[in-house]
Protein backbone atom coordinates (compact mmCIF):
# COMPACT_ATOMS: atom_id res chain seq x y z
CA UNK A 1 0.00 0.00 0.00
CA UNK A 2 1.64 3.46 -1.06
CA UNK A 3 2.89 5.62 2.27
CA UNK A 4 0.47 8.55 0.75
CA UNK A 5 -2.45 6.33 1.37
CA UNK A 6 -1.56 5.18 4.93
CA UNK A 7 -0.46 8.88 5.93
CA UNK A 8 -4.24 10.36 4.83
CA UNK A 9 -5.80 7.11 6.67
CA UNK A 10 -3.94 8.16 9.74
CA UNK A 11 -5.11 11.57 9.39
CA UNK A 12 -8.28 11.05 8.88
CA UNK A 13 -8.48 9.11 12.00
CA UNK A 14 -6.95 10.99 14.16
CA UNK A 15 -9.00 13.72 13.52
CA UNK A 16 -11.75 12.19 14.84
CA UNK A 17 -10.37 9.75 17.28
CA UNK A 18 -7.14 11.77 18.63
CA UNK A 19 -3.38 11.20 17.13
CA UNK A 20 -2.04 9.36 20.12
CA UNK A 21 -4.33 6.86 20.08
CA UNK A 22 -3.86 6.71 16.56
CA UNK A 23 -0.35 6.27 16.29
CA UNK A 24 -0.67 3.44 19.35
CA UNK A 25 -3.00 0.95 17.32
CA UNK A 26 -0.72 1.86 14.48
CA UNK A 27 2.91 0.86 16.70
CA UNK A 28 0.80 -2.02 17.91
CA UNK A 29 0.04 -3.40 14.71
CA UNK A 30 3.69 -2.60 13.50
CA UNK A 31 5.24 -4.55 16.62
CA UNK A 32 2.80 -7.96 16.18
CA UNK A 33 3.69 -7.48 12.08
CA UNK A 34 7.73 -7.79 13.26
CA UNK A 35 6.71 -10.55 16.01
CA UNK A 36 4.36 -12.77 13.66
CA UNK A 37 6.61 -12.24 10.24
CA UNK A 38 9.15 -14.88 11.34
CA UNK A 39 6.88 -17.28 12.06
CA UNK A 40 4.88 -17.65 8.84
CA UNK A 41 4.72 -21.25 7.40
CA UNK A 42 5.15 -22.89 10.54
CA UNK A 43 2.78 -25.02 12.71
CA UNK A 44 0.02 -22.65 14.22
CA UNK A 45 -2.67 -22.92 17.29
CA UNK A 46 -5.87 -24.35 16.46
CA UNK A 47 -9.42 -22.49 16.48
CA UNK A 48 -12.46 -24.39 16.97
CA UNK A 49 -15.76 -24.65 14.49
CA UNK A 50 -18.73 -26.90 14.42
CA UNK A 51 -16.74 -28.96 16.80
CA UNK A 52 -13.44 -29.46 14.53
CA UNK A 53 -10.32 -27.71 15.45
CA UNK A 54 -8.03 -26.10 12.50
CA UNK A 55 -5.09 -24.30 12.35
CA UNK A 56 -4.58 -20.66 12.19
CA UNK A 57 -3.36 -19.51 8.87
CA UNK A 58 0.25 -17.81 9.36
CA UNK A 59 0.95 -16.76 5.52
CA UNK A 60 2.92 -13.44 4.40
CA UNK A 61 0.29 -12.74 2.01
CA UNK A 62 -1.79 -10.61 3.35
CA UNK A 63 0.00 -11.08 7.18
CA UNK A 64 -2.92 -13.52 8.28
CA UNK A 65 -1.61 -13.41 11.77
CA UNK A 66 -2.82 -10.11 11.67
CA UNK A 67 -6.55 -10.54 10.52
CA UNK A 68 -9.82 -12.63 9.87
CA UNK A 69 -7.95 -14.43 6.95
CA UNK A 70 -6.31 -16.57 9.89
CA UNK A 71 -9.79 -18.32 10.17
CA UNK A 72 -11.58 -17.57 6.90
CA UNK A 73 -8.86 -19.29 4.55
CA UNK A 74 -8.86 -22.92 6.94
CA UNK A 75 -12.30 -22.79 6.80
CA UNK A 76 -13.14 -22.20 3.36
CA UNK A 77 -10.14 -24.78 2.77
CA UNK A 78 -11.75 -27.22 5.04
CA UNK A 79 -15.21 -26.70 2.88
CA UNK A 80 -13.07 -26.97 -0.43
CA UNK A 81 -11.75 -30.33 0.63
CA UNK A 82 -14.98 -31.66 1.70
CA UNK A 83 -16.68 -31.28 -1.50
CA UNK A 84 -14.21 -33.38 -3.47
CA UNK A 85 -12.03 -33.83 -6.39
CA UNK A 86 -14.92 -34.29 -8.54
CA UNK A 87 -16.78 -31.14 -7.13
CA UNK A 88 -17.86 -27.88 -10.18
CA UNK A 89 -16.71 -25.29 -7.77
CA UNK A 90 -16.68 -21.32 -8.66
CA UNK A 91 -14.69 -18.87 -6.36
CA UNK A 92 -16.29 -15.08 -6.33
CA UNK A 93 -13.26 -13.05 -5.12
CA UNK A 94 -9.58 -14.61 -6.03
CA UNK A 95 -8.21 -15.45 -2.42
CA UNK A 96 -7.45 -18.83 -2.19
CA UNK A 97 -5.05 -19.22 -4.67
CA UNK A 98 -2.68 -16.47 -2.52
CA UNK A 99 -2.32 -19.20 -0.28
CA UNK A 100 -2.73 -22.59 -1.75
CA UNK A 101 -2.65 -24.47 -5.08
CA UNK A 102 -6.31 -24.38 -6.92
CA UNK A 103 -7.91 -25.68 -10.03
CA UNK A 104 -11.37 -24.39 -9.67
CA UNK A 105 -12.57 -21.60 -11.86
CA UNK A 106 -12.18 -18.12 -10.26
CA UNK A 107 -14.65 -14.92 -10.69
CA UNK A 108 -12.78 -11.21 -9.58
CA UNK A 109 -14.08 -8.06 -11.11
CA UNK A 110 -10.96 -6.46 -10.59
CA UNK A 111 -7.91 -8.45 -9.53
CA UNK A 112 -6.05 -9.45 -12.54
CA UNK A 113 -4.77 -13.02 -12.86
CA UNK A 114 -3.61 -16.13 -15.21
CA UNK A 115 -6.94 -18.21 -14.97
CA UNK A 116 -9.32 -15.12 -13.41
CA UNK A 117 -11.82 -14.18 -15.13
CA UNK A 118 -12.67 -10.40 -14.10
CA UNK A 119 -16.65 -10.06 -14.89
CA UNK A 120 -18.86 -8.40 -11.96
CA UNK A 121 -20.08 -11.07 -9.44
CA UNK A 122 -24.24 -9.86 -10.91
CA UNK A 123 -22.93 -10.72 -14.87
CA UNK A 124 -21.30 -14.06 -14.11
CA UNK A 125 -21.96 -16.66 -17.40
CA UNK A 126 -19.74 -19.53 -16.68
CA UNK A 127 -20.52 -22.95 -17.54
CA UNK A 128 -22.60 -24.80 -14.70
CA UNK A 129 -23.71 -25.40 -12.80
CA UNK A 130 -21.74 -25.64 -9.48
CA UNK A 131 -21.51 -27.96 -6.73
CA UNK A 132 -20.21 -25.39 -4.52
CA UNK A 133 -19.71 -21.69 -4.57
CA UNK A 134 -16.76 -20.03 -2.39
CA UNK A 135 -16.88 -16.12 -1.53
CA UNK A 136 -14.32 -15.48 0.87
CA UNK A 137 -15.16 -11.23 2.35
CA UNK A 138 -16.02 -10.65 -0.94
CA UNK A 139 -19.81 -9.57 -1.57
CA UNK A 140 -19.80 -7.12 1.54
CA UNK A 141 -17.90 -4.89 -0.75
CA UNK A 142 -20.59 -5.42 -4.08
CA UNK A 143 -22.79 -2.25 -4.33
CA UNK A 144 -20.32 -0.45 -1.51
CA UNK A 145 -16.83 -0.43 -3.15
CA UNK A 146 -18.16 0.71 -6.42
CA UNK A 147 -18.43 4.24 -8.28
CA UNK A 148 -22.50 4.36 -8.34
CA UNK A 149 -23.28 2.75 -4.54
CA UNK A 150 -26.02 0.14 -4.74
CA UNK A 151 -27.25 -1.45 -1.40
CA UNK A 152 -29.87 -3.91 -3.04
CA UNK A 153 -26.65 -5.57 -5.14
CA UNK A 154 -25.76 -7.68 -2.66
CA UNK A 155 -29.15 -9.17 -2.98
CA UNK A 156 -28.98 -9.87 -6.49
CA UNK A 157 -25.43 -11.17 -6.83
CA UNK A 158 -26.28 -13.83 -3.52
CA UNK A 159 -29.66 -14.68 -5.72
CA UNK A 160 -27.85 -15.05 -9.11
CA UNK A 161 -25.15 -16.98 -7.59
CA UNK A 162 -27.58 -19.10 -6.07
CA UNK A 163 -29.10 -19.45 -9.79
CA UNK A 164 -25.70 -20.58 -10.71
CA UNK A 165 -25.63 -23.93 -7.98
CA UNK A 166 -26.47 -27.51 -9.36
CA UNK A 167 -29.80 -29.48 -7.17
CA UNK A 168 -27.84 -29.55 -3.66
CA UNK A 169 -25.19 -27.24 -4.39
CA UNK A 170 -24.01 -25.10 -1.82
CA UNK A 171 -23.33 -21.41 -1.72
CA UNK A 172 -20.50 -20.75 1.25
CA UNK A 173 -19.88 -17.09 2.51
CA UNK A 174 -17.87 -15.26 4.88
CA UNK A 175 -18.76 -11.64 5.70
CA UNK A 176 -16.48 -9.28 7.85
CA UNK A 177 -18.86 -7.70 10.53
CA UNK A 178 -19.36 -3.62 10.69
CA UNK A 179 -17.96 -3.47 7.17
CA UNK A 180 -21.13 -2.87 4.85
CA UNK A 181 -24.11 -1.99 7.82
CA UNK A 182 -26.83 -2.57 5.10
CA UNK A 183 -25.78 -6.26 4.48
CA UNK A 184 -25.67 -6.85 7.98
CA UNK A 185 -29.61 -5.84 8.29
CA UNK A 186 -30.21 -7.82 5.73
CA UNK A 187 -28.74 -11.33 7.07
CA UNK A 188 -29.71 -10.10 10.64
CA UNK A 189 -33.26 -10.50 9.49
CA UNK A 190 -32.82 -13.57 7.33
CA UNK A 191 -33.65 -11.92 4.01
CA UNK A 192 -30.39 -13.43 1.95
CA UNK A 193 -31.97 -17.16 1.37
CA UNK A 194 -28.84 -17.98 3.60
CA UNK A 195 -30.35 -21.61 5.35
CA UNK A 196 -27.35 -21.45 8.15
CA UNK A 197 -25.24 -18.51 10.02
CA UNK A 198 -22.45 -18.74 12.17
CA UNK A 199 -19.91 -16.56 13.61
CA UNK A 200 -16.52 -16.24 15.09
CA UNK A 201 -15.15 -13.17 17.24
CA UNK A 202 -11.88 -11.95 17.73
CA UNK A 203 -10.61 -12.43 21.38
CA UNK A 204 -7.76 -10.57 21.89
CA UNK A 205 -4.77 -8.63 20.34
CA UNK A 206 -3.18 -11.79 19.70
CA UNK A 207 -5.62 -12.89 16.85
CA UNK A 208 -7.21 -15.65 18.50
CA UNK A 209 -10.80 -16.52 17.63
CA UNK A 210 -13.79 -18.39 19.09
CA UNK A 211 -17.52 -19.18 18.06
CA UNK A 212 -20.47 -17.67 19.63
CA UNK A 213 -23.51 -17.34 18.44
CA UNK A 214 -24.16 -15.37 15.66
CA UNK A 215 -26.53 -13.10 17.64
CA UNK A 216 -23.92 -11.86 19.69
CA UNK A 217 -21.60 -10.41 16.35
CA UNK A 218 -24.51 -8.36 15.50
CA UNK A 219 -23.21 -4.30 16.26
CA UNK A 220 -19.26 -5.35 15.98
CA UNK A 221 -17.67 -2.75 15.05
CA UNK A 222 -14.94 -2.72 11.96
CA UNK A 223 -11.67 -1.86 12.41
CA UNK A 224 -11.16 1.14 9.67
CA UNK A 225 -7.91 2.42 10.87
CA UNK A 226 -6.82 -1.21 10.12
CA UNK A 227 -8.80 -2.66 8.19
CA UNK A 228 -9.67 -5.97 10.40
CA UNK A 229 -12.49 -7.09 11.27
CA UNK A 230 -13.57 -8.00 15.43
CA UNK A 231 -15.97 -10.56 14.45
CA UNK A 232 -17.07 -12.80 11.25
CA UNK A 233 -20.03 -14.17 9.85
CA UNK A 234 -20.07 -17.43 7.96
CA UNK A 235 -23.19 -17.80 5.87
CA UNK A 236 -24.53 -21.04 4.09
CA UNK A 237 -27.30 -21.76 1.52
CA UNK A 238 -28.30 -25.12 -0.01
CA UNK A 239 -29.86 -25.43 -3.57
CA UNK A 240 -33.26 -27.61 -3.32
CA UNK A 241 -33.06 -31.12 -4.81
CA UNK A 242 -35.04 -30.82 -8.04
Amino acid sequence: MPASTIARRITRHARTRGLSPVVADCASWAARWALGRPCTGRPAATFGHDGTDLPYLRHAYNYTWLNERAVEVPLAAAVLADAGPAARVLEVGNVLGHYQPVTHAIVDKYEQSPGVHNVDVVDIDLPGPFDLILAISTLEHVGLDEEVQDPEKPARAIAHLTSLLAPGGRLWCTFPVGYNDALDQRLREGRLGFTRLAALRRTGRDNRWEQIPVDDVWGSSYDWLLYTAHAVVVAELVRPED
